[in-house]
């Protein structure tokens, strides 16, 4: 699952069904996917482990056999545990998937509720009680009806999600510490706004001030904030965005090694191409060569 947009345009599954499982067992560069949104909501379930995930400024390790929840538009990346091997799949679905033909009570009572979730409403899930086991085991049997793909897999597959959110707000586990959401979300729609930017202008020179200014803050408080939250330094994740548009460009044209280096805002194409070997594990041609 190659994520290389901060703000994901895909589209997940179709617009008949907009329902997509995504199996990771890889590092893209060091992180499993880098920090990014989308209006989609998730499960993320790992069968082997473990792994760091974050969501917001929430920091969950998630075991083998455990999973989480994630909002829809919030900030969320995943991270490996050392090398240790990992093996996570990631359950990406629309809210329009669970909606009826007309307004009901299900949309009133709880889609609309659903919209609003924050990163506070993020869940870790873990089996050491009866009702998150439940929840894991409803999981697992998604991604079985989902890989599987037999007859009416559709109806099994949105059964479970509403399943699922049964237990949520049977659950509701989330703590409701307004000082601490209100400081919390502030940090994480600076960051979102940061990382538009980036997305935005990866092809410019971009400097540490120039992202700093952004949110009004110091370098010094800016670069500290920033690896907090993204587990780099603004600096590398710059990098990273740019050895992740290389790549699309680098599988959909044929131009030469040198432009695609200058259009992803590289200026010197050895450089590029020994950064590019760090994060992927091969120069650009082989990477070219071999997908």
């Amino acid at each position: 699952m190659n994520k290389h947009n901060l703000l994901e345009d895909r589209v997940h599954g179709d617009s008949m069904f907009p329902f997509r499982i995504y199996m990771v067992d890889y590092l893209d560069g060091q992180v499993i996917f880098n920090m990014h949104w989308h209006p989609e909501l998730e499960f993320i379930y790992v069968e082997k482990g473990p792994i760091n995930v974050q969501v917001g400024t929430r920091q969950y390790r998630l075991e083998e056999g455990t999973g989480c929840f994630i909002p829809s538009e919030q900030l969320h990346g995943a991270y490996p545990c050392g090398d240790k091997p990992f093996k996570l799949h990631a359950v990406v679905f629309s809210i329009d998937l669970l909606r009826s033909f007309g307004y009901d009570l299900i949309e009133s009572h709880y889609l609309e509720a659903i919209k609003k979730f924050s990163f506070i409403h993020s869940m870790k899930l873990t089996p050491q009680t009866s009702e998150e086991q439940v929840m894991l085991k409803t999981i697992a049997s998604m991604i079985e009806a989902y890989s599987t793909k037999e007859t009416s897999y559709e109806l099994k597959v949105k059964g479970y999600l509403f399943l699922l959110f049964a237990d949520i707000f049977k659950k509701q586990s989330w703590v409701h510490n307004e000082e601490v959401t209100q400081k919390d979300l502030t940090k994480t729609e600076l960051l979102k706004k940061v990382l538009q930017y980036i997305d935005e202008h990866y092809k410019e020179k971009l400097s540490v001030l120039d992202l700093a200014s952004q949110v009004q803050m110091s370098e010094g408080h800016f670069s500290r904030f920033f690896r907090s939250l993204v587990r780099m330094t603004p600096m590398e994740y710059i990098n990273t965005i740019r050895i992740n548009k290389a790549c699309i460009l680098l599988l959909k044209s044929e131009r030469k090694m040198l432009d695609i280096a200058m259009d992803v805002g590289f200026q010197n194409q050895s450089y590029f191409i020994r950064l590019f070997k760090r994060q992927k594990g091969c120069t650009p041609k082989e990477y070219r060569g071999g997908m």
